[in-house]
C-alpha cells in the first residue's frame, strides 16, 4: 500500500477509534490508537521498537489531518497547522469573543511533568551510575533528554537560515542588476526574481516557525521535568541542609522558566554561525576583498559580545545573590509583620531594605549598562561596518557600483539577524547553566544514611541502644570497622561527642507503654523525636522500631486547605471516627466558632487558628492517622489547662490506649500517669524509671517535681498550674532540627497566633458561600491602561525625561539611516560628470565613484556618521539605563513604604507568597527585564518607522500598500493581542500556588516524611506546574502564531517593492535610490515581528508594573506614625494608667465585634491577669491598645491621652509586648535586642544577665555579634522567648503586655523568669494574657473576659471565695488531673 492511503486509512479509521474523555488512555495502547502499523509494509512491522517513540511525532508530518484520536489540538494539528501555529486560531477567537473558558486548557498528555520528570530523572540515575557522584554532569543528562528534538531543531534552524541569506544576498543582488541593464533580459525575467525573493522570504519564516514549534514543546516538557525532579529531590530531603530557604524556592520556581527560554533560543546558537560564513562568503564575491573590513567589524564585536555577557553573568549572580537576601528580609518582614508594627520598628527595616535594595541597584545598573552596550552594539554594527568598508573601498580606489554597494548592505543587515540573536541565546544558556548548577547543588545533598531498623514481631515497639546522634555530618568514625577504631577511638569521640547532639541514649518502649520526656529548654527532647524520624546523623549505636509512626510537631504545621483536610491528610473519611477524633481533642466548640466549620478554610500557615487549635488539629492528625507508634512533642504546650486535661485523659490516654507513645512535656503534672519517664539534660539521659522509682531516688526528677510544687504552694494552687506549666514547655526546644518542622517559616507570629483568641472572630467574612479568607488573586482585564504608563513616565521623572530619552534614540537609528541616504546620493553623484542625476538618459550608468573629484568631502561625512552614531549609542546607554533603574527603584520604595505601612487586616487577608511575589518576580522583571525589552522595541520601532517612510518617499504609490497592510496589521493585532495578554496573566497568576505550595512543603517537612505523604505533595505539585506549563506554552504559542503572519505580510511587501524596482523605469526614480529601498524592505520581514513581540514583550513586562501598582494605590495606610501638632506631654507614659470607655473593636469591616463595650480602669503600676477561654477576647485587648485595629466605638485613655489622638510610632514605642510566640529575626544578636543602636552594651548584658540568657550568649563565638539564622533556628524556642523578654526590659517601658510568654519554658526557668518579671518590671503597669492560671495568681487583680465583654474584676481571692464566678470554675477545671 502507498503511504498514503496508509494514513487515509488512518483518517477513517481515526473517526471510529473510541474518543476517551481523559486523553490519557493511549499512553499505554498507542500501538492500538494508531493503527497505522497494520497496513504498511511488513518490514515497518516486525520492529515498530524503530518508530515506536516516535510514533506521534511523526504523525505530525501529514500536511493536513482532519481528525485523530488524540484530545489535544497540538497533538492534532498537521503539519502546516503545527507549523504555522493555525491550531491556535480557533483558541484565540474565543478568547477575544470571551467564548473561551480558560480551565479547560489542558497540557497535552505528551508534555506533562510526570513523563518528563521521570525520564529525566532516569537519565540522571543513568549517569551518575557511570561516573559516579561527584563527576556526574546534569548538563549531560539535559541534552540527552532533548537529544532527537535538539538535532532536529538545528536541522530546521540551518534550513531557515538557508532561506534568509539567499533572499538578500542572491536574489537582491540579482534584481539590482537587472535594473542596471533590464534590456538585457524580459520583464519575466525580473518579475520572476521578484517572485522568488518572495518564496525565500515566506520560507524563511515558515522554517523559523517550525523551529519554534518544536522547541517550545521540548521547552515545556523539560521546564516540567526540571521542577518535577527538584521538587521530589527537595521533599525527600529530611534534614535541612545548607542551602537557604530562598534559593529552594528559586529553583522550584523561577528555574524552571530559565530552561525554558535557553531550550527557546539554544538551537538558535548553534544555528547562527552557519549564516554568518554564508555572507561572509558571497560579500567577498560580491564585493571583492574590501568586504572583510566589515567582516572584521562583526568578527571584533562577537568576541566583545561574549565577553559583556560573561561580565553581564558575573555581575548578574552577584545582583541574584543580593536580591535573594532582600526577598529573604523581605519574608521574615512579613512573616513578623505584626511584632514589628507592635514594636515601632518599621523605621529601621525600612532602613534595612533600603541598604540591601543600594548594593543591588548598584550591581543592577552595572549589569544594565552592559546589557544596553550590547543591544546598542546589534543595532549599530551593520552601519559601522558598511561604512568602514565603502570608506576602505573608495580610499583604495576601487570601483564601486549602486548593486554592489546595496548588495553589501543588505548581506550585511542579513548577518546581523544571526548576530543579534547570538546575545540573546548566551545570555539564555548561561542562565541556565546557573540553573542547573543550583539544581545539582539540591541533588548532591545526601540524606542520613537510613538507620532505623524496622523488625516485626517484637514486644518493644522502640529500641534504643548507646545511640548517639548529631544534626551534622561528623568527619569521621562511623565508617571504620570497630578493629580500626580502638586506635583513633580517643581522638573520634571526642570530635563526635563535641557535634552530638544526644549522646548515649538507651532505652525501650514496650508496646502499648506511654513513655514521657522531660528536661529543661534545649536539653534535645525534640532531637530525640527527630532521631527516631531519621533526620539526624548516627555516629553509633541502634535504634530499632517496630510500626508505623504519626507525629506531632512542637510548632504545628497546617497548610492551605480546610480543617477537615488537615485532619484527614489525604485519607479516606470515616464519619464515626472522624467524630470521635474530634471530641477527644476537643475541637467541637472551635469549629462551632468558625464560620463554616470543617469545611472553613485555613489561610497559609494557619494564619486564622489560635495557636492551640493549630495544635489540637495536628493532634487530631496523628490520632486519624492511626498508626502504631505515637511521637508527641509537647502537644500540650498552647492550649488552656482544662482543654488540656480532656486531651490527655480523653485522648493520650484512652483513645490511643495500646499505642506506643512518647510524649514529651514540661507539664510535670501528668508525667506521674506515664508507665515511663526519661529525665534528659545536654542531651545525655539523666534518670529513667517510673514515677515513684524516680522520686524515691531523689535525684534530677524529684527536684524538679519539687521545685514545680513550691511554685504551686507559693500561689497555694495545686497541679493546676503546673499543667499548665508544662504546657509552657510548649515549643521548647527548638533545636535547630525544629527547623525541619515549623519550618522554615516560623508560623512566627501568625495573626492571631495569640493562643486563643480573636482568632475565630477574626476570620469570619461576611461573605457567605465558598469565598473565604484569602480573596483570588485578580488578573486585570485588558491591555494594560494608559494610566500605567502615565504613571511609569511619572516615576521615570515626568514626561519631558520620558521624551529626551526617546529624542536621542531617535537620533540615533535617525543617524545610521542618514548615513545610508547619503551612500545612495554619493552613489547618484557617481563621478560628478552628470551635474545631476536625472540628466538625458539615464542609461549612462553614473560613472565611477571613485573618479568623483569632490570624493574626499562625501567619504568625511560618511565618516563622521560613524562617530556620531557612536557617541549616541554611549550617551543613550548611560542616560536610559538612569532612566528606568530610578523609576524601578521609586516605585520599589513607594510599594515598600506602602505594603509596612498597611493596617493588620490588609496582611491577614492577603497571602505572603503573593506580597513576596511583587518583591521578588515583579520587581526583578522591573530592575532588568522591563529595559532590557523596552530599549529595541523603541529602537526597532524607529527602524520600522524609517523604513516605510524612506520606501513611500521613493514609491508614493507604495502608501496606498502600506495603508491597506496596515489596516490588516492592525486588526490582527486587536484580535490577538487580547489573547495573548490574557495567556500571559494566566500564566502570572498559575504562578502563585505553585510558590505557596512550595513554601508550605519546605516547611513541613518532617511531617510530611513522618506521615509518608510525599506522594500527593508530588502529585499537586506537578498538576500545579503543568498548568503554569500550559499557559506558558499558548502564551508563547499565541506570540509565534502572530509573528508568522506578520512575517507573511512583510515578505508579500518585499514582493510588492521588488515589483515596483522591476517595473518602474530608472528614468523616474534613480538606481542608487531604488537600491536604497531593496536593501530597507528585506529588512522589514524579520523586523516587523520582532517589534511586534517585542511590543506584547513589553507590554506583559508592564503588567508587573501595575501589579505593583496597584499596592501603591489601593493600599490603605494606617494612622500616620506622627501627628504634626499634637503635643505629647514629656515621658508620657509617667505612670502608666489605663482606662477603657465603652470600647468597642472588630477585626475588619462586615466581621463580628469581638470586644464589646468594655469600661474599665487599670490603675498606674498594677499587675492585671487576663484570664479566659479560648476566643473570648484575651488576646483582642492587645491588639486593641497597640492600635494593630481602629476601634469601632469608644476609646482607651494612657495616663488621661487618648491613645486614637497621638502617631501610631508616638504610641507603639511606648508599650512593649512579649509575644506568644519568640520572634528573632536573621542579624546578629544586638540587631534582634536593639536595631536602632540607641543601647549601650553594657545595658544589654545587663538585660541579658536579668534574663539569664547572660551564659549561653557569652559562649557564642562574637557573643553580642553572634549570627542568628533565620527564625532564630540556632535558638531553642525557649531560649528565644528569653531573648525576646530580654528586648522587652531593654525598652524599659511604662506598660508592659505578656502574651502567656512563659508557654515554651520549663519549670524551672519559668520560675526564674517569674521573678525577674516580678523584680524588674515591679514599676510597671503589667497586662498578663494567660492560658494557666498559676501565672496570674500573684496578680493584683484579675479580668475574666468572656465573650468580648469583662465579666469579672477583682482581686483573685475575691474571686476565688465566690463559688459561682467563672473565675473559680476555670480553676476547678485546671485543678484537677484525674487518672
Amino acid at each position: 500500500m502507498s503511504s498514503n492511503s496508509a494514513s487515509f486509512s488512518l483518517h477513517l479509521l481515526g473517526n471510529f477509534t473510541p474518543q476517551t474523555d481523559d486523553g490519557l488512555r493511549w499512553r499505554t495502547g498507542s500501538e492500538f490508537a494508531h493503527p497505522d502499523h497494520t497496513d504498511v509494509p511488513s518490514s515497518r512491522v516486525s520492529h515498530p521498537s524503530l518508530f515506536g517513540k516516535y510514533q506521534p511525532s511523526l504523525q505530525t508530518l501529514k500536511p493536513f489531518r482532519w481528525s485523530s484520536p488524540q484530545s489535544h489540538p497540538v497533538d492534532n494539528a498537521g503539519f502546516l497547522s503545527f507549523t504555522t501555529f493555525a491550531w491556535m486560531t480557533p483558541m484565540m477567537w474565543a478568547i477575544f469573543r470571551n467564548r473561551l473558558d480558560l480551565s479547560s486548557l489542558s497540557l497535552s498528555p505528551f508534555d506533562v511533568a510526570d513523563t518528563s520528570g521521570e525520564r529525566l530523572q532516569r537519565l540522571w540515575e543513568e549517569e551518575v551510575a557511570k561516573k559516579g557522584l561527584e563527576k556526574a554532569s546534569l548538563v549531560r543528562a539535559v541534552l540527552r533528554f532533548q537529544r532527537t528534538r535538539l538535532i532536529l531543531s538545528v536541522i530546521i534552524g540551518t534550513f531557515a537560515m538557508g532561506a534568509a541569506f539567499v533572499g538578500p544576498g542572491i536574489l537582491v543582488n540579482e534584481i539590482l542588476n537587472y535594473i542596471e541593464s533590464p534590456e538585457k533580459s524580459t520583464v519575466a525575467h525580473g518579475v520572476g526574481l521578484a517572485v522568488a525573493l518572495f518564496c525565500t522570504e515566506f520560507l524563511k519564516a515558515f522554517f523559523i516557525s517550525l523551529m519554534w514549534a518544536v522547541n517550545l514543546r521540548t521547552a515545556a516538557r523539560l521546564k516540567g521535568a526540571f521542577s518535577c525532579m527538584a521538587f521530589q529531590k527537595v521533599i525527600s530531603l529530611r534534614v535541612h541542609s545548607g542551602i537557604s530557604m530562598g534559593e529552594m524556592i528559586n529553583v522550584l520556581t523561577s528555574d524552571g522558566h530559565r530552561l525554558f527560554e535557553a531550550v527557546l533560543f539554544g538551537s538558535f546558537a548553534l544555528c547562527a554561525p552557519v549564516i554568518f560564513i554564508a555572507c561572509v562568503v558571497l560579500a567577498c564575491y560580491v564585493l571583492g576583498y574590501t568586504a572583510l573590513t566589515g567582516v572584521c567589524t562583526y568578527i571584533i564585536f562577537v568576541p566583545i559580545q561574549f565577553v559583556l555577557a560573561k561580565l553581564i553573568n558575573k555581575f548578574r549572580w552577584k545582583a541574584m545573590q543580593l536580591t535573594d537576601g532582600r526577598v529573604r528580609t523581605m519574608n521574615e518582614i512579613l512573616n513578623s509583620i505584626k511584632l514589628i508594627k507592635m514594636y515601632a520598628w518599621e523605621e529601621s527595616f525600612e532602613k534595612k531594605i533600603a541598604g540591601l535594595r543600594k548594593k543591588e541597584k548598584k550591581q543592577v545598573r552595572l549589569v544594565s549598562y552592559i546589557q544596553n552596550i550590547n543591544t546598542s552594539i546589534t543595532s549599530i554594527i551593520p552601519t559601522v561596518a558598511t561604512v568602514l568598508t565603502f570608506l576602505v573601498h573608495t580610499l583604495l580606489g576601487l570601483s564601486l557600483t549602486t548593486s554592489d554597494a546595496f548588495t553589501t548592505i543588505a548581506i550585511f543587515n542579513s548577518m546581523r539577524f544571526s548576530l543579534a540573536l547570538l546575545p540573546l541565546c548566551v545570555k539564555a544558556l548561561a542562565e541556565a547553566a546557573v540553573s542547573l548548577k543550583r539544581l545539582r547543588k539540591i541533588l548532591l545533598v545526601q540524606n542520613p544514611k537510613p538507620y532505623l531498623e524496622q523488625r516485626k514481631g517484637n514486644h518493644t515497639s522502640v529500641e534504643m541502644r548507646n545511640a548517639t546522634l548529631s544534626w551534622t555530618k561528623a568527619a569521621s568514625g562511623p565508617d571504620l570497622p570497630n578493629g580500626q577504631m580502638k586506635n583513633r577511638k580517643q581522638d573520634d569521640t571526642d570530635l563526635s561527642e563535641s557535634l552530638a547532639t544526644l549522646k548515649n541514649i538507651s532505652f525501650t518502649l514496650p508496646k502499648g507503654n506511654l513513655l514521657g520526656v522531660c528536661g529543661n529548654v534545649g536539653s534535645g527532647k525534640t532531637s530525640l523525636i527527630s532521631s527516631i524520624l531519621e533526620q539526624m546523623h548516627l555516629i553509633r549505636g541502634s535504634i530499632i522500631a517496630d510500626g508505623t509512626f504519626a507525629y506531632v510537631s512542637q510548632q504545628a504545621w497546617i497548610f492551605h486547605g480546610t480543617v477537615q483536610e488537615n485532619i484527614l491528610m489525604g485519607e479516606a473519611f470515616d464519619q464515626a471516627k472522624y467524630d470521635r477524633v474530634l471530641d477527644v481533642c476537643s475541637l467541637r466548640a472551635d469549629l462551632q466558632i468558625l464560620p463554616y466549620g470543617d469545611r472553613t478554610e485555613i489561610g497559609e500557615r494557619g494564619l486564622n487558628l489560635s495557636g492551640g487549635q493549630k495544635q489540637r488539629i495536628s493532634l487530631a492528625r496523628a490520632v486519624y492517622a492511626n498508626k502504631d507508634i505515637y511521637l508527641l512533642d509537647d502537644p500540650l504546650s498552647a492550649v488552656d489547662a482544662h482543654v488540656g486535661k480532656h486531651i490527655f485523659e480523653e485522648c493520650i490516654k484512652k483513645e490511643l490506649q495500646g499505642k506506643s507513645i512518647i510524649l514529651v512535656t514540661h507539664q510535670l503534672q501528668y508525667l506521674e500517669f506515664c508507665d515511663d519517664i526519661l529525665v534528659l539534660e545536654e542531651g545525655e539521659v539523666r534518670e529513667a524509671g517510673n514515677h515513684q522509682a524516680l522520686m524515691k531516688a531523689n535525684g534530677r526528677y524529684a527536684q524538679l517535681i519539687s521545685n514545680y510544687q513550691m511554685e504551686q504552694s507559693e500561689t497555694q494552687k495545686e497541679e493546676e498550674e503546673e499543667k499548665e506549666e508544662e504546657e509552657a514547655s510548649h515549643k521548647e526546644a527548638a533545636e535547630i532540627r525544629q527547623l525541619a518542622d515549623s519550618g522554615i517559616v516560623n508560623p512566627a507570629f501568625d495573626m492571631s497566633d495569640e493562643t486563643d483568641d480573636g482568632a475565630p472572630a477574626d476570620q469570619k467574612p461576611a461573605v457567605t458561600g465558598e469565598d473565604q479568607l484569602v480573596s483570588q488573586e485578580s488578573s486585570t482585564e485588558g491591555s494594560v491602561s494608559w494610566r500605567i504608563y502615565h504613571q511609569y513616565c511619572q516615576a521615570v521623572g515626568g514626561y519631558f525625561v520620558t521624551f529626551l530619552t526617546v529624542f536621542i534614540i531617535v537620533l540615533m537609528i535617525g543617524s545610521t539611516a542618514f548615513s545610508n541616504w547619503w551612500l545612495s546620493y554619493w552613489l547618484g553623484q557617481g563621478d560628478g560628470s552628470n551635474s545631476t542625476s536625472n540628466s538625458g538618459n539615464m542609461t549612462s550608468k553614473p560613472g565611477d565613484v571613485s573618479q568623483n573629484p569632490r570624493l574626499h568631502f562625501y567619504q568625511m561625512i560618511y565618516g563622521v556618521m560613524i562617530l556620531v552614531t557612536l557617541v549616541l549609542a554611549v550617551i543613550k546607554c548611560f542616560f536610559y539605563t538612569h532612566v528606568t533603574l530610578r523609576a524601578a527603584c521609586k516605585l520599589h520604595d513607594s510599594m515598600f513604604r506602602k505594603i509596612l505601612a498597611s493596617p493588620m487586616s490588609f496582611f491577614d487577608t492577603t497571602p505572603t507568597g503573593r506580597i513576596l511575589n511583587r518583591f521578588a518576580k515583579d520587581q526583578e522583571e522591573l530592575d532588568s527585564v522591563l529595559p532590557l525589552h523596552m530599549d529595541p522595541f523603541l529602537q526597532f520601532c524607529l527602524l520600522v518607522t524609517f523604513t516605510i517612510v524612506i520606501i513611500a518617499s521613493v514609491f508614493p504609490a507604495m502608501l496606498a500598500a502600506v495603508v491597506v497592510m496596515g489596516v490588516l496589521f492592525t486588526l490582527m493585532l486587536f484580535v490577538f493581542q487580547r489573547g495573548i495578554r490574557q495567556m500571559k496573566k494566566m500564566e502570572n497568576i498559575s504562578r502563585s500556588p505553585c510558590i505557596s505550595l512550595t513554601t508550605s512543603t519546605l516547611q513541613g517537612l518532617s511531617t510530611i516524611h513522618a506521615y509518608n505523604i510525599r506522594d500527593s505533595h508530588i502529585k499537586l505539585f506537578k498538576s500545579l506546574n503543568d498548568i503554569n506549563s500550559n499557559h506558558y506554552l499558548l502564551f508563547h504559542s499565541g506570540t509565534r502564531w502572530l509573528s508568522f503572519w506578520l512575517d507573511f505580510m512583510a515578505a508579500s511587501m518585499a514582493l510588492l517593492v521588488a515589483l515596483f524596482v522591476v517595473l518602474s523605469s530608472n528614468d523616474v526614480i534613480s538606481q542608487p535610490l531604488k537600491g536604497l529601498t531593496m536593501s530597507y524592505t528585506i529588512q522589514l520581514t524579520g523586523m516587523l515581528q520582532y517589534v511586534v513581540r517585542q511590543s506584547t514583550e513589553v507590554e506583559a513586562r508592564f503588567n508587573s508594573v501595575e501589579r505593583l501598582l496597584e499596592y501603591i494605590t489601593t493600599c490603605k495606610s494606617e494612622a500616620p506614625r506622627h501627628i504634626k501638632g499634637v503635643k505629647i506631654p514629656d515621658g508620657w507614659p509617667k505612670n502608666g494608667a489605663i482606662a477603657f470607655q465603652e470600647y468597642k473593636m472588630r477585626y475588619r469591616d462586615n466581621t463580628p465585634i469581638v470586644l464589646n463595650g468594655l469600661d474599665f480602669a487599670i490603675q498606674a503600676g498594677e499587675k492585671l491577669g487576663i484570664v479566659g477561654r479560648t476566643g473570648s477576647g484575651k488576646s483582642s485587648l492587645g491588639v486593641a491598645l497597640f492600635r494593630l485595629v481602629e476601634p469601632e466605638g469608644g476609646s482607651i485613655l494612657i495616663d488621661d491621652v487618648d491613645i486614637a489622638a497621638i502617631g501610631l510610632r508616638d504610641l507603639r514605642s511606648k508599650l512593649s509586648i512579649i509575644p506568644q510566640d519568640p520572634v528573632l529575626f536573621t542579624g546578629t544578636v544586638r540587631y534582634n535586642l536593639d536595631p536602632f543602636n540607641q543601647y549601650t552594651d553594657e545595658e544589654i548584658w545587663a538585660v541579658l544577665q536579668k534574663t539569664y540568657m547572660k551564659d549561653s550568649i557569652s559562649k557564642l563565638d562574637g557573643t553580642l555579634q553572634a549570627e542568628v539564622l533565620e527564625n532564630g533556628e540556632n535558638f531553642s524556642v525557649g531560649e528565644r522567648q528569653l531573648m525576646c523578654m530580654a528586648r522587652a526590659l531593654l525598652r524599659n517601658s511604662k506598660i508592659i503586655l505578656l502574651d502567656e510568654a512563659t508557654a515554651s519554658i520549663d519549670s524551672e526557668t519559668d520560675a526564674l523568669i517569674q521573678n525577674t518579671i516580678k523584680e524588674a518590671f515591679h514599676d510597671c503597669t503589667m497586662l498578663t494574657i494567660a492560658h494557666r492560671i498559676n501565672t496570674v495568681m500573684y496578680a493584683d487583680r484579675i479580668l475574666v473576659m468572656d465573650d468580648g465583654k469583662a465579666a469579672e474584676l477583682d482581686p483573685p481571692e475575691v474571686l476565688k471565695q465566690r463559688p459561682d464566678s467563672l473565675f473559680s470554675s476555670l480553676l476547678a477545671a485546671a485543678n484537677t488531673v484525674n487518672t
